[in-house]
């Protein structure tokens, strides 16, 4: 099981908006093979940062909704509202605690 961590940062006015676009994308992302859950957490003031952590099942899962048409159409409405790219790390969970 692998945890993907996604860090992005929005100015204030466009945090709504910002929001609204993840949850269309996690809408999507939950009927995907191998997606298993996903939460947005948020600190800061202006520029908020947004951290999006998604587990699944592999990464070859993963890669496959990374590279998905949906997802990359999705995400490039995403890519339009943030300040900076977006960084994604990929953590992978010790066999035993899944």
């Amino acid at each position: 099981m692998i945890k993907v961590l996604q860090e992005r940062q929005v100015k204030k006015k466009k945090f709504t908006k910002l929001i609204a676009q993840l949850n269309d994308l996690r809408s999507v992302a939950v009927h995907q093979p191998g997606y298993i859950t996903g939460e947005t957490l948020f600190k800061g003031k202006d520029p908020i940062d947004v951290l999006v952590i998604s587990t699944w099942i592999s990464e070859d899962h993963w890669k496959a909704w990374l590279t998905s048409q949906e997802r990359i159409e999705l995400n490039d409405i995403v890519d339009g509202i943030i300040e900076t790219n977006t960084k994604i790390s990929i953590y992978q969970v010790p066999t035993g605690q899944e």
